[in-house]
């Protein structure tokens, strides 16, 4: 489960920055994770809860925003957004 290993070093940054911008608490924390990164939002939201006791961000929000894939045809130069990560261009 490397959701487990994701929200361990995500507390830890955000927890360093917090120190270093000398915050108090932290309430909300937003990740942008790619469509092909592999990661399961659920998992990452309960890790992330577990490893964040007992530090400065503790009961914070973790927002997730899904980013879709985006693709460039080395053929034709078409971008575009693929379902899956080995589609095919639209245009060829």
């Amino acid at each position: 489960m490397h959701e487990l290993a994701l929200s361990q070093s995500v507390v830890e940054l955000v927890a360093d920055h917090a120190a270093r911008e000398r915050l108090r608490k932290v309430t909300r924390v937003v990740l942008e994770i790619g469509a092909a990164a592999a990661v399961e939002p659920e998992a990452l939201c309960f890790c992330f809860d577990l490893v964040a006791a007992d530090t400065i961000v503790q009961g914070a929000e973790l927002a997730i925003e899904m980013v879709a894939l985006r693709a460039r045809c080395q053929r034709c130069g078409c971008e575009f957004s693929p379902a899956a990560l080995y589609d095919c261009c639209p245009d060829c």
